[in-house]
């Protein structure tokens, strides 16, 4: 039913496609891993996936399916187009500017606004025992219309059940330093407040 159409995005585990649904007639997200020899990245997809797909919220992109090829698992999720909060910190002059500017009156409230949709979406996993972890500005994609989306769930973890080894997982200068113990105890919402 999945008809790949081009990489859209390559990280250090995952690649993650375009494609065609034939069934519904409309394109879709793919995330698979970069090697289906490292399972390591097999059961972080894996991970990833179910940890989205139980976070049902405006700002988390939506998991259609959690599928296997004979390249391994197959993460089916919404397509979504739009940019990163990091290019637009990065270009005053991005080409997004002017319909935010439009929408949001000036760019501190349109920064205020995706800031709070954010938040939003951590206070729902939050409340559902999962911190992210891995919260910097090119993993929040604005859309063409106005949505906020926060993206890779691929470090995320589960906090307040009991404390064990974990490892060390993050964007290093962005990690807070309870990250750094590798334990599951640590972790919890005062982490990803500290990377907000």
């Amino acid at each position: 039913d999945l008809e790949l159409v081009s990489e859209r995005g390559r990280g250090g585990m995952g690649v993650v496609w375009q494609a065609r649904q034939r069934s519904l007639g409309r394109d879709v997200a793919i995330k698979r891993v970069a090697s289906r020899e490292s399972v390591h990245a097999v059961e972080a997809l894996l991970t990833e996936a179910r940890t989205m797909g139980r976070l049902e919220h405006p700002s988390i992109v939506p998991v259609h399916a959690l599928g296997a090829s004979a390249e391994g698992p197959l993460l089916v999720m919404k397509r979504i187009e739009g940019t990163s909060l990091e290019a637009l910190l990065r270009d005053p002059a991005h080409a997004a500017w002017p319909a935010l500017e439009r929408r949001h009156g000036e760019r501190l409230l349109a920064y205020v606004e995706i800031l709070s949709r954010v938040c939003d979406a951590l206070e729902l996993a939050h409340a559902r025992g999962v911190v992210h972890c891995d919260l910097k500005p090119e993993n929040v994609m604005i859309g063409s219309f106005g949505e906020t989306y926060l993206l890779d769930w691929g470090v995320a973890r589960a906090f307040g059940g009991a404390d064990v080894e974990i490892g060390i997982a993050g964007t290093p200068s962005y990690m807070a330093p309870e990250m750094l113990s590798g334990r599951s105890g640590a972790l919890g919402p005062h982490t990803d407040v500290y990377l907000l």
